[in-house]
């Protein structure tokens, strides 16, 4: 029993070590928000979403639903799990998204984490990979528009079922899925809050500077396929991504809204680009992990409380 205690003394003070590595820097711009209006690259044809529902799990408080719909982008189709609440009063909804590759440990458990504290939530899988190099840089720009544009018809989904309160909704992003939930947030004005984890602005240099082997061996093969160099790559990518980056469209949000989690040693998300989507977004709540990109799966119990923490001050704030 002696060496229990003594081991869980141990791993307490190695946590409160780590967290002590944490910077929260909270600077938020006093006004930073423009009128919303409807974006042409990301408009769509509004219509009844029918997507096949399937209930394959169910909890004392919730259950999961797996639903899949045809995608924008044919022949592709979204495949997303509806944690939805079991409660008369609407919750709030939260929208999360997923890494680049891999498995889906992270927004599985975060899913499972904010259902089990009162929010339903939609969890997206992948629907295409953005970086194929034997398509080019258009396909990376088509794959981020349309994956907005499928994130905004699975709401007009909810909203048409009352799958959640629509005054309501947040978005979590993790890596790629961070870019992704920032565009998202700039673009759709029904998402209200947004968790923005492991991620930057600035597109054409994440693509340029990261060393990410799927990047790198990306970045290689598109370079070698239409004969140019590093320099000239970082230039037709920002001309071929700008409409899709994240910095864009920047002024449209509230920094209050936001929680931005980056991690100090990342080598994936370089930390300029990041510090530079703090900037432009208007200097939002700010959490710095001491770790690189993967290892910040060491701070998933604390990130998935802040995350938590978060919507709540946000969604009672408008209430």
């Amino acid at each position: 029993m002696k060496r229990i205690r003594d081991l869980s003394v141990l791993t307490l003070c190695l946590m409160v070590v780590v967290l002590a590595g944490c910077t929260v820097t909270h600077q938020p711009s006093p006004s930073k928000s423009t009128p919303f209006a409807e974006i042409p690259r990301f408009s769509y044809e509004r219509e009844e979403l029918r997507p096949r529902v399937q209930r394959i799990e169910e909890e004392n408080a919730f259950r999961v639903e797996k639903v899949a719909f045809p995608s924008s982008m044919p022949p592709h189709s979204v495949t997303a799990y509806h944690y939805v609440r079991k409660s008369r009063k609407p919750s709030p909804t939260i929208i999360i998204l997923p890494i680049l590759a891999g498995d889906y440990f992270f927004s599985r458990n975060c899913a499972r984490y904010l259902a089990r504290r009162g929010f339903s939530c939609l969890r997206f899988e992948r629907t295409t990979n953005p970086l194929e190099a034997e398509k080019g840089l258009a396909h990376t720009e088509m794959v981020f528009r349309h994956a907005i544009i499928d994130i905004r018809r699975a709401m007009d989904w909810l909203d048409q079922t009352g799958g959640g309160d629509s005054n309501r909704m947040g978005i979590v992003g993790i890596s790629m899925g961070a870019i992704v939930a920032a565009l998202t947030l700039e673009v759709e004005p029904r998402i209200n809050a947004a968790a923005i984890l492991l991620g930057g602005g600035d597109i054409a240099t994440i693509l340029a500077t990261s060393r990410e082997k799927v990047v790198v061996q990306f970045r290689e093969e598109v370079m070698r396929a239409e004969a140019i160099g590093l320099e000239q790559f970082r230039e037709e990518a920002t001309r071929i991504l700008f409409p899709v980056d994240p910095l864009t469209y920047a002024p449209r949000v509230d920094p209050r809204n936001i929680l931005m989690v980056n991690a100090r040693f990342d080598r994936v998300i370089p930390p300029s680009r990041s510090e530079k989507l703090w900037e432009i977004l208007g200097r939002p709540l700010w959490i710095r992990i001491p770790t690189g990109h993967y290892s910040a799966a060491l701070f998933l119990p604390y990130l998935r409380y802040r995350i938590l923490k978060h919507f709540r001050k946000v969604f009672a704030e408008g209430e």
